[in-house]
């Protein structure tokens, strides 16, 4: 099931907005942003980009912008560091995902949370052939214990969470994480549920918790995986 074509923006940010708390806050946009809003400090990361990209860019720094505002905190560009990630102000995290058609932006008090990690994708089918790219043995098991016709869907949410966790563990860690170095286990709903997240490779260097847990999130055929801590 794709995403409507009209997306409710205002359900969809009470909906995660409930998860985060006053020391945090989400903005969610269309991805039609307006390029002509950008900082000059912020141009240069889509300077070759094609237009679809530059939009989309652009509603992602104004969603941003956007929680900043309702955070209580100063507005101000956010250019691209050297490793194309976000560069926060110095006391906030944030998290910024596209989908298509929605970008959502998150951004916490750095003096209450460590870090933020979202992610947007359709409510769609992964193809069979990304299953062993991106799960685990156990998370294929699980999946193939589910009805024929949800397996496919499921392993979606699976890659939401784990796109959710690397965003959310870059910033921490300066890594590039596998799909292989996390394990997420979550109930096998279809439905808005928890997750939780295992990391396999850090637990021992005390940079990543060995236990994270995480939102789930289905609305307006989308799957939106929050993570906060």
């Amino acid at each position: 099931m794709a995403p409507s074509a009209f997306v409710d923006y205002q359900r969809l940010e009470a909906g995660l907005q409930a998860h985060l708390g006053r020391h945090a806050a989400v903005a969610c946009r269309s991805t039609d942003g307006d390029v002509s809003t950008l900082a000059p400090i912020e141009r240069p990361a889509i300077a070759r980009a094609i237009p679809h990209r530059r939009k989309e860019f652009a509603a992602g720094r104004s969603a941003a912008r956007e929680a900043m505002q309702r955070l209580g905190r100063p507005v101000t560009s956010i250019p691209v560091q050297h490793d194309r990630s976000p560069q926060w102000p110095a006391d906030l995290v944030g998290s910024i995902s596209h989908s298509r058609e929605t970008c959502i932006s998150v951004v916490a008090l750095k003096s209450h949370w460590n870090a933020v990690g979202v992610d947007v994708e359709p409510d769609q089918d992964l193809p069979r052939e990304l299953w062993n790219l991106i799960g685990l043995p156990n998370e294929i098991w699980r999946a193939s214990a589910l009805s024929r016709a949800v397996q496919a869907r499921w392993m979606t949410r699976i890659f939401s969470a784990k796109e959710a966790y690397y965003k959310w563990a870059y910033p921490q860690t300066s890594c590039m994480l596998n799909f292989h170095d996390v394990e997420i286990v979550m109930d096998p709903t279809m439905e808005s549920t928890e997750f939780s997240a295992h990391p396999l490779n850090w637990q021992d260097n005390g940079v990543l918790p060995e236990l994270l847990t995480g939102r789930l999130m289905i609305d307006q055929g989308m799957v939106i995986s929050l993570l906060i801590q």
